[in-house]
């Protein structure tokens, strides 16, 4: 299994490590019944960790923007990069 996570960001695609994709789906997960772009951003997530890779639309860019922007200490320096990659 790859140990990173190809993730398409508006055109652009950054290879984040499989523990962050994890990580982020569950955080999008614990939205998920209140945000429905949360809950597609979560599904989108879990089935990267499954083929490799994930393509991201703007709704979903936005609820990522939602979950990096909150304290998760298990991202690590990998969140930094993303938040650069969606700015």
């Amino acid at each position: 299994m790859a140990q990173t996570i190809e993730i398409g960001l508006d055109g652009k695609v950054v290879a984040v490590p499989r523990e962050v994709v994890s990580a982020l789906a569950a955080a999008a997960a614990a939205h998920a019944g209140i945000s429905e772009r949360h809950r597609e951003l979560s599904l989108h997530l879990s089935r990267a960790l499954h083929s490799g890779r994930a393509r991201l639309d703007q709704g979903e860019v936005r609820a990522l923007v939602a979950v990096l922007e909150e304290e998760h200490p298990d991202l690590g320096p990998a969140a930094a990069e993303l938040r650069q990659a969606v700015a």
